[in-house]
């Protein structure tokens, strides 16, 4: 990877705030957000690896808050098939040119922005009241895929859990748990495709105070700011950033 280690270290700190901020405050839209803006400061495959790397470490502090708040039934059905769409996704990545990969993020971003957009406002139910397993189990899969490709697999997870008429808690907790394992299977995935290595580590590890503090913005962000107006300024600067990678040559 040929990106200077200290602009490294200040992407890293960039995202770490930004994660930081996005998990305290609307709890979702990393990914959305990162995937396409980081992907225009480093490489593609640096920037979702460096993604990976800071919700890996956030991952800990998530579990705790929402520890034994998840729904078991859905976490039976949609765990195994997200990490079979990791697997999945991992392999489509390794396939991919650093072009079709710009642009395969700019195209699943951008859809999952215009999703949310559309689909996201209210918790509107998406997928019924209580489909049958094998709905979970598809949507399992789409989750671990579009998670791998462009970290985005959490508005398909919250969708489908909010159309099942879960609280917010559950939704949070169920999600927090698949990612969780999720992220570890992702992290060795990208290490193993030469996504991930040691100076991306280490710039994440740097960075961790950046994410303490992006936590502590995010909770001001959340009692000042409507969160419907925060949600529209996420996708818009994730539907710039997709439309910037779709264009770039």
């Amino acid at each position: 990877m040929d990106v200077p280690f200290p602009t490294l270290v200040a992407a890293a700190a960039l995202a770490a705030l930004v994660v930081g901020i996005l998990k305290t405050s609307i709890g979702g839209g990393i990914g959305l957000v990162l995937a396409p803006t980081l992907s225009l400061l480093l490489p593609p495959s640096a920037a979702l690896a460096l993604i990976a790397a800071l919700m890996l470490l956030t991952d800990p502090f998530a579990l705790r808050l929402y520890w034994r708040v998840w729904d078991a039934r859905q976490l039976r059905l949609l765990l195994p098939t997200t990490l079979l769409g990791v697997a999945a996704g991992t392999v489509v990545l390794a396939m991919l040119s650093p072009l079709a990969l710009r642009r395969t993020i700019g195209v699943v971003a951008l859809a999952f922005a215009v999703a949310q957009l559309t689909l996201g406002r209210g918790g509107r139910a998406v997928f019924g009241a209580r489909p049958p397993a094998a709905v979970g189990l598809a949507v399992g899969f789409l989750m671990g895929l579009a998670s791998t490709i462009a970290h985005s697999g959490g508005l398909v997870g919250g969708l489908y859990l909010l159309g099942l008429g879960l609280s917010s808690p559950l939704v949070l907790g169920t999600g927090v748990v698949i990612y969780s394992v999720a992220d570890v299977l992702k992290l060795v995935g990208y290490w193993r495709i030469g996504f991930l290595d040691a100076p991306l580590v280490l710039a994440a590890l740097l960075a961790t105070p950046m994410l303490a503090l992006g936590a502590w913005l995010g909770v001001r962000v959340n009692r000042r700011l409507p969160r419907r107006a925060f949600e529209l300024t996420l996708v818009a600067i994730a539907i710039a950033g997709s439309l910037r990678l779709l264009l770039a040559r």
